[in-house]
């Protein structure tokens, strides 16, 4: 008798193991897509993001739970293949064989819109990160402005499930990064601070959208400086404007009304460089500021003969006669 019974749950074993089997290898997965697990995420919470995914969402449960992964849960953002196995997406569920994503940091103007591009691509909120660049800040003794500075425009590698925290720790090794000694050791010898460099690099990167060009307007402005002129930026008077106006606003062209906003901001009204940058300047503008072109111009204007090159000369006539011909080209073109 007790033999039987062996044998009875012998044979039981082999055919829940051999059910287990086939549920595994089973094709479910619908289309190619990526299911995203949230830190902490539940069982159920799992299975509910599974929905339209799978062909038969009741058989990866029972596999899933035959092979204990409520206890094995990890976070991250996963590549679903079409007509992939229930063991093969659960084994990479298991194993956390999560895809990479590509985070692209552009010219954001403020610490808010970086957080709100940020968000889009990690996990953490924008409120999470916003709190966690503040964090750095108080840190530092900056402020929402100032610590912009930490933030280099690029393409980063980073995972899915990824904090706020570790957001701006990477940030701030890329950021360390970029100072070599090289870097250093030209911007002490043009007697400016990193923020100093980076806070020109972004009017630099505004002015000059070609990057072969920015070595020149970051001389032109330089030359302004040394001759205790105002940099009189537009760039910095539309910050200014939108500072107060809100972000919103689209501006093509620069009006009085936006040389007129009273702003620490505004070249126009005052001298020397902003308290902090406009936006986030690429590397290409830092080096710019750290290499400029070495020529001896003040004046430059948007050339509309060559688009995205300016018109430079050391003659104030002759700069308001570019003037004169570039306002004509934007009332001919309707840029209002």
């Amino acid at each position: 008798m007790k033999l039987k019974n062996i044998l009875w749950v012998g044979i039981l074993g082999l055919t829940l193991s051999s059910c287990t089997f086939f549920t595994g290898m089973k094709s479910n997965v619908a289309e190619d897509g990526f299911l995203y697990v949230k830190t902490n995420a539940s069982f159920e919470t799992v299975m509910d993001s599974l929905q339209g995914k799978l062909n038969d969402v009741e058989s990866f449960r029972k596999y899933a739970e035959a092979k204990d992964y409520v206890s094995e849960i990890k976070a991250g953002k996963f590549k679903l293949e079409k007509g992939e196995s229930n063991s093969s997406l659960l084994d990479k569920l298991i194993d956390g064989k999560q895809e990479e994503v590509h985070l692209m940091i552009k010219n954001e103007p403020t610490i808010f819109h970086l957080a709100g591009s940020v968000s889009k691509k990690i996990e953490a909120d924008s409120a999470q990160i916003v709190a966690a660049i503040l964090n750095l800040a108080k840190s530092k003794n900056l402020d929402t402005e100032t610590v912009k500075q930490y933030f280099i425009p690029n393409t980063y590698n980073y995972w899915w499930a990824t904090s706020a925290d570790t957001f701006v720790e990477k940030m701030m090794k890329e950021y360390d990064k970029v100072w070599t000694p090289e870097r250093q050791r030209k911007a002490e010898e043009m007697n400016f601070t990193p923020l100093q460099v980076f806070t020109l690099a972004s009017i630099v990167q505004l002015e000059a959208s070609k990057t072969d060009e920015q070595p020149k307007v970051a001389q032109a402005y330089l030359n302004r400086l040394a001759k205790d002129m105002r940099l009189e930026a537009d760039p910095t008077s539309i910050y200014a404007y939108r500072l107060q106006n809100g972000f919103n606003n689209k501006i093509q062209r620069v009006y009085h009304g936006h040389l007129a906003v009273a702003s620490d901001y505004n070249t126009y009204r005052v001298k020397g460089l902003p308290p902090a940058p406009i936006c986030l300047p690429n590397l290409s503008a830092v080096d710019a500021v750290l290499n400029p072109d070495g020529h001896d111009f003040v004046y430059f204007c948007a050339d509309p003969d060559k688009p995205g090159y300016h018109s430079f000369t050391n003659d104030f006539e002759e700069h308001k006669k570019n003037a004169e011909k570039y306002r004509k080209w934007l009332e001919e073109n309707n840029i209002k």
